[in-house]
């Protein structure tokens, strides 16, 4: 893949002008994953298993819904998946690379992000929410079940929706302005930090902070999705692990 993507439309796409086509293509993807997405945190709620495990399941489920909404949409305007991350990159071993580096840069942001708001002279600030994730405590079935969705619908499913296409339809939203690609940043990392509102308010900037990464990184290799997925899934991994056994 080549920097050419990030300032250059494929060849094949339909050319469009003005903000309103971007926007519905958004909103066509969006409010059904929205909702899906709440209703899977309301039912797992509880920190019963059972609940916990049908809420998970709803979410992964908003998130493939998501996946083939957003492909029919790309597909309608000329465009794909392929087209704006999941192509074949030049060289596996040095996305690979370029993966373990991403999610070292992403883990380090994320835990400055907190030591710095847990530490704030006079203030009062809750650490992340991650009551939701207490069925994974000791119990392998639900470890090997995250693990699981780590690899698949959270890693592909947030990358592909956040980074490659919410990142490539604001740059069309805001493409009067010669700050269209920093836009279309802020607003994916803003977006990827509320979708995790069930962690808290030190939750919605610890994702956003760890979006703002992989965001980056997205743009700077060209729009290579694979690096963000993997580094994604491999931090997911090691997050759930750190679960597991009480950490």
């Amino acid at each position: 893949m080549s920097d050419q993507t990030l300032t250059t439309p494929p060849h094949n796409e339909t050319p469009r002008s003005g903000w309103i086509a971007p926007v519905l293509d958004i909103l066509t993807v969006l409010i059904p994953l929205a909702v899906i997405a709440f209703a899977g945190v309301i039912l797992g709620g509880s920190a019963s298993g059972g609940a916990s495990l049908f809420g998970s399941l709803t979410i992964n489920l908003a998130y493939l819904v998501a996946i083939v909404i957003g492909g029919w949409v790309l597909r309608r305007r000329g465009s794909g998946w392929t087209k704006i991350g999941l192509g074949r990159p030049d060289s596996w071993g040095k996305t690979i690379l370029m993966a373990l580096g991403t999610m070292a840069a992403g883990a380090v942001v994320v835990l400055g992000v907190q030591f710095i708001a847990l530490n704030l002279p006079g203030a009062e600030v809750a650490p992340v929410d991650l009551t939701r994730f207490n069925p994974l405590a000791g119990n392998v079935p639900m470890l090997l079940y995250g693990v699981f969705a780590a690899w698949t619908t959270i890693a592909f499913g947030e990358e592909m929706f956040y980074r490659a296409f919410l990142i490539t339809k604001l740059q069309e939203v805001f493409a009067s302005s010669k700050f269209a690609t920093a836009l279309a940043v802020a607003g994916s990392t803003v977006l990827f930090g509320a979708a995790h509102f069930a962690e808290g308010p030190l939750g919605f900037f610890v994702n956003g902070s760890f979006g703002l990464v992989q965001a980056l990184v997205y743009l700077r290799t060209g729009k290579n999705l694979w690096v963000t997925v993997i580094a994604h899934a491999l931090l997911n991994t090691l997050r759930f692990i750190l679960i597991f056994y009480g950490a």
